[in-house]
């Protein structure tokens, strides 16, 4: 999914849910979600922009707060884009794919993550940046994280049932909505500056 990559580009983004999903699509397959400049880096600056640009597509209802049920038919559209062979599961490398642009051939699902913000938890070299390599490692996490039974394949119910557990995370004063200020906290933290 930068805490949001930036997700959360994360989180936990690119999905102004029909038109902005297939957007979203094309963005993947040039590369990482959120790298504007297509150079294979994402800067803190570019995950924050993209963290705000996914938060204004998933607010349907332009109230400047994420309620879950956008959150979930956000993230079920997602799911579908993510899922590139038709059927109806995402396995690792559609996963990281769809969040990395390109994923290792030989790629499994890692050990579980932490509550630290995305982009911290990515920028593991802490130059301030996120390279593809350091993204595969970081969504490879959440993959395991949201694949309850250890299959191998995300259900969209599985994938949506990630999210209700992220929306937690997110909503620290537990008042069922997420801020754009929430959202930047959880996907993104504080950023380094960028090494040179």
């Amino acid at each position: 999914m930068n805490k949001l990559v930036s997700f959360s580009f994360s989180f936990a983004l690119c999905l102004a849910l029909t038109g902005a999903l297939n957007a979203g699509a094309a963005e993947c397959a040039a590369g990482m979600q959120g790298d504007a400049d297509k150079n294979g880096v994402l800067t803190c600056g570019e995950a924050k922009n993209f963290a705000a640009e996914r938060f204004s597509a998933l607010n349907t209802n332009k109230d400047k707060r994420l309620n879950m049920d956008e959150m979930e038919t956000g993230m079920s559209g997602i799911h579908k884009t993510m899922n590139t062979n038709g059927d109806d599961t995402v396995d690792v490398r559609e996963y990281v794919s769809y969040w990395c642009g390109v994923a290792p051939a030989k790629l499994k699902a890692a050990a579980r993550g932490n509550k630290q913000p995305q982009f911290s938890k990515m920028d593991t070299n802490r130059d301030g940046t996120v390279s593809s390599g350091e993204c595969q490692v970081l969504w490879t996490v959440r993959f395991r994280d949201a694949d309850e039974n250890r299959d191998g394949k995300l259900t969209s119910r599985e994938y949506v049932q990630s999210i209700i557990l992220w929306f937690a995370d997110m909503d620290p004063n537990r008042d069922s909505s997420v801020t754009l200020s929430e959202w930047n906290k959880y996907w993104i933290g504080s950023c380094r500056t960028a090494k040179k």
